[in-house]
């Protein structure tokens, strides 16, 4: 779609790379009062200048026109476009009146035009984490919420205050924090509450003095249509290097969620999260960052354009920023509240999908210039699964067990949604009660899975194993359901709540060894125990299958007689044992290959090849080999006792290992 720039000012340079760069867009024409400004934008991006913006409509080719003026020219400046039946995509706001807004929006849908406007703030990568957070229920329900938009004094960071002082806060300001909450709770349907004031009424800017009459700090209340009140701050007078930059904090019966800025979306900000109680952990990010530009609402809105479908930063909405904003006024200047037309307004759909639900939208991967799906989580038939997931088991070597509970807690605050049990662990009861607490994410946002033990292989004991492992995590049907290693041996018992048993007992109930200290087998066979693997399929107990500490030739074997494969593999996997062979072999089938353990092994974060990657990188040993397995197509499974470590483990989307980086953790295959 061949594009125009009308108002060539700093803004413009932001925009212009992205449209030039974008495979959709092409920049065709600029025009700006000031014909210096123009020429300049036209020659860095091989486009041409125009004189005026009448010239630019009737002698360019171009359909879609980007409005980058001033505030107070947003609004005629998109109407003369939209009625010489040009698309127009708007920087903020959209008008400065709601009657001009709404007119625009009739106005674009009497034409059959497209109509957009910026912020696409909501789409940014961190917005949407918190957004999933809000739809896992985490916080309960959330009742109340603060959000800090402090502008700063303007004249000390842009080169033309006086449009933007002239505007005030909220129509340059609020609106980042107001269209990020719109998303969550839906329209704004009242002012409950507004106070506004000026404080700094003259300014000074490159030796000329100008005064404002336009308020530059309030403070409101506004209720959403999905129940919360919020207190918003919107300021000029507050500098802008204060903590409180664009900080919007939530808090619900069952928790608290912050984030660090609600406004920007070309960085993966810090999202934080705090069960009702506890204190705030980070939740990294577990896919990789969206590319977002300030031209990338530009290129979402061509291609509803082109598909004839709804733009996600559309007009109506931009309008109701507009209607909030002009309510937030009256109300300041009449003392009472101020309810707010939101009937039929459109609600935007979240950009990131849950794992084991539908797939993301088609403007996932428009905006994000990345097919759904890519790096942030593995298929297993139908089966989604998180990229990477946290270790359950107590066991350290010898006789040393440790509690996970706590950990546990933290991993799933910090975002993680695959918890790899079994009921040799012996804490799934544990786990259950975690999962049943208050701030826990819901079932159907998480992948458990669980692994018989090698003593219940006969079809009755394996059956009960299920049954005990299903009902201690409070399920009814497991992600998956593995045979934890493949041979048989003799049964012991059931086994129940390992963890409260001594080592000794443990071990006798889960070790039977003949005189001589070799295990005592089972004359069950693989094919018996796999058959009553895949009855736990067809009873809905379990979605899949899979088999732990397996090797190629058993899993051969299980092929030979499945007639329901297994669709997870989990082995021992690190870089002094890659396990290529068993990759590939498994990528050719269709099966999610799961590495336990994958910082375990003796001296490997000690190794100096790893120290100096990640010193590279910015990031741990423990990073590196993380990051090493989710771009080796595994699904890694980290533990760890120490809540900075869990986080950290799961914190690996914020870097890409090189080629030459891979090339050097190969030099460790065999050397541990």
């Amino acid at each position: 779609m061949k594009v125009a720039i009308v108002g060539c000012g700093t803004i413009a340079d932001r925009y212009a790379p992205g449209i030039v760069d974008a495979d959709c867009l092409e920049l065709l024409a600029t025009t700006d009062l000031d014909r210096e400004r123009a020429g300049r934008l036209a020659r860095a991006h091989g486009a041409t200048a125009y004189g005026d913006l009448d010239t630019l409509l009737g002698d360019s080719d171009a359909s879609l026109v980007v409005n980058l003026t001033s505030h107070a020219a947003h609004a005629p400046v998109t109407k003369q476009c939209l009625e010489e039946g040009a698309h127009v995509y708007s920087e903020k706001p959209l008008a400065m009146s709601a009657t001009e807004a709404w007119g625009l929006v009739d106005l674009a849908a009497e034409r059959g035009l497209g109509l957009g406007c910026a912020p696409i703030s909501l789409a940014g990568s961190a917005q949407q984490r918190a957004w999933r957070y809000l739809r896992e229920d985490r916080l309960g329900t959330v009742r109340t919420a603060y959000a800090d938009c402090n502008i700063g004094r303007v004249t000390e960071w842009n080169e033309s205050p006086e449009s933007f002082l002239r505007a005030g806060p909220l129509y340059d300001g609020a609106i980042y924090p107001l269209s990020v909450l719109i998303g969550y709770f839906g329209p704004v349907v009242e002012v409950e509450a507004s106070h506004s004031e000026l404080l700094l009424g003259e300014h000074e800017h490159e030796g000329r003095s100008f005064a404002v009459e336009t308020p530059d700090h309030v403070i409101c209340v506004l209720r959403f249509a999905d129940g919360p009140s919020v207190r918003l701050t919107a300021s000029m007078y507050i500098p802008h290097r204060t903590r409180s930059f664009y900080d919007l904090e939530l808090h619900g019966d069952e928790g608290s969620l912050h984030l660090g800025d609600a406004a920007a979306f070309d960085a993966d900000g810090s999202v934080e999260f705090a069960r009702l109680g506890r204190e705030y952990r980070a939740v990294p990010s577990q896919r990789p960052s969206r590319d977002l530009t300030y031209a990338s609402g530009i290129v979402e809105m061509a291609a509803a354009i082109e598909a004839g479908r709804g733009n996600y930063f559309n007009g109506a909405r931009a309008a109701h920023l507009v209607s909030v904003i002009e309510a937030i006024e009256r109300c300041a200047d009449s003392g009472e509240p101020i309810t707010v037309d939101s009937e039929g307004l459109e609600r935007p759909a979240p950009l990131e999908n849950d794992h084991n639900r539908a797939s993301p939208s088609a403007v996932l991967g428009t905006i994000a210039g990345q097919e759904p799906g890519t790096e942030s989580e593995a298929s297993s038939e139908g089966v989604s699964m998180p990229p990477v997931g946290f270790g359950c088991s107590r066991y350290r070597g010898g006789d040393e067990y440790v509690d996970l509970r706590e950990s546990i807690e933290v991993a799933l605050d910090a975002g993680y949604r695959l918890l790899d049990c079994a009921e040799l662990y012996g804490n799934e009861h544990r786990i259950g009660e975690i999962l049943a607490r208050p701030g826990s994410p819901d079932r159907e946002t998480l992948f458990l899975l669980s692994k018989v033990w090698n003593t219940n292989h006969a079809p009755e004991h394996l059956q009960a194993a299920c049954d005990r492992s299903r009902e201690a995590l409070g399920l009814e049907t497991l992600d998956c359901y593995m045979l934890h290693w493949p041979a048989a041996w003799e049964h012991q018992g059931p086994l129940e709540d390992l963890a409260e048993l001594s080592h000794e007992d443990a071990t006798a109930l889960t070790f039977p060894t003949d005189e001589a200290g070799d295990p005592v087998e089972s004359d069950v066979t693989l094919a018996e125990s796999w058959r009553a693997m895949e009855s736990l399929v067809t009873e809905g107990k379990t979605r899949t299958l899979g088999v732990s500490n397996v090797s190629i030739a058993e899993l051969e074997r299980v092929f030979e007689i499945a007639e329901i494969p297994p669709r997870v593999v989990q082995v021992g996997r690190d870089p002094y044992a890659p396990r290529e062979d068993l990759l590939a072999f498994c990528a050719e089938r269709g099966i999610e290959v799961m590495a336990h353990s994958p910082l375990s092994a003796e001296g490997l974060l000690d190794e100096s090849v790893l120290e100096a990657i990640a010193d590279d990188h910015g990031v741990t040993p423990a990073q590196v080999l993380v990051r090493w397995n989710v771009e080796s197509g595994t699904i890694p499974v980290p533990s760890s006792t120490s809540a900075e470590h869990v986080i950290e483990n799961v914190d690996v989307f914020g870097f890409s290992l090189t080629e030459a980086d891979h090339d050097r953790i190969a030099t460790l295959e065999g050397t541990g």
